[in-house]
């Protein structure tokens, strides 16, 4: 009984601190990030949302945040305060239901319209302009044809598409230009960032190497229970079997600790604070209202209906 009451108070423990977490990074993130009253640091935060990430993914942790939500609302508290929060809650939701179905809405028709008019753009560029290159071009309309499909099937993708490319739009000293220069621009991030892929080829190797040993691993379980299976006597080899697999295990899980470590360190460098943030923002309203845009007319179900009638042909 002891044991019960010890791990619902450490899940209680661990809710309430992630929810006063979560309450730290938006007012960092307001405050610090978007005021510019004081510094910020990268890595804090993206460590701190991918927690709040896996910490949310826990059933046990969302049953514990359900039962101290039903425990505030019978409390004395609950009983003053709630009728007022209910209102609150209902009345900010509508609204944030009705500026996420416009958003949606408009960012679909955008996003439809206006990839083609980006490729279109890009090959004026690459006849106007001695900047852009055969080889820009073409990398730029690939990652662009890539983006295009992924977000008819993502409004995660094709929000976070769209706010990139304007607010490089607006932040280009050539505003106009932008997509016509956009494909010299890419090809320069690239480079960019290929210059510093050596960094990543140890930490690339070792995911090989886990991969490899959890295959290893599920492929001697399924040794072991094709053995077991056809006869039931050796049982002193399906021990050493199972035996060895649980080392194997163990040896990658003590190899993906630091190994995720440096690689998630090394990519955080490359993150955009505001993408990210933004990005969980849109995940979390697409887990609440997705299903009511779901009926709504929209460009890309059209392009998704005719992308099915060229594949059947």
């Amino acid at each position: 009984m002891s044991g019960g009451y010890l791990k619902l108070a450490l899940a209680t423990f661990v809710v309430i601190s992630g929810w006063g977490l979560l309450g730290i990074l938006v007012v960092d993130y307001i405050a610090g990030d978007l005021a510019g009253l004081f510094d910020t640091s990268r890595q804090s935060q993206a460590w701190s949302l991918l927690l709040l990430l896996a910490l949310s993914r826990s059933s046990t942790l969302r049953a514990t945040n359900l039962r101290i939500g039903q425990w505030l609302a019978n409390s004395l508290l609950g009983a003053i305060v709630g009728p007022v929060l209910a209102v609150v809650r209902d009345v900010f939701a509508d609204a944030m239901r009705s500026i996420y179905i416009s958003v949606y809405l408009l960012a679909d028709v955008v996003f439809c319209v206006g990839t083609p008019l980006l490729i279109i753009s890009a090959s004026a560029g690459w006849w106007l302009l001695p900047e852009v290159s055969y080889v820009s071009l073409l990398i730029y309309s690939c990652m662009i044809s890539i983006i295009f499909f992924a977000g008819l099937y993502s409004n995660l993708v094709r929000l976070l598409a769209l706010g990139y490319f304007f607010g490089y739009w607006l932040l280009d000293q050539a505003m106009l230009m932008y997509p016509f220069v956009a494909p010299a621009v890419v090809q320069q991030n690239i480079t960019l960032i290929m210059t510093h892929a050596l960094d990543a080829l140890l930490p690339a190797v070792g995911l090989v190497l886990i991969v490899y040993l959890l295959a290893r691993r599920h492929g001697l379980e399924m040794i072991k229970a094709a053995i077991s299976v056809g006869s039931g006597r050796d049982s002193k080899g399906v021990f050493s079997r199972e035996f060895f697999s649980n080392y194997l295990l163990l040896g990658c899980l003590v190899m993906a600790i630091p190994l995720i470590t440096v690689i998630t360190h090394s990519v955080i460098g490359y993150i955009n604070v505001h993408m990210l943030f933004v990005g969980l923002g849109i995940w979390g309203l697409d887990r609440y209202w997705q299903e009511h845009v779901a009926s709504e007319p929209a460009l890309s179900s059209d392009w998704r209906y005719f992308l099915k009638l060229s594949w059947k042909h």
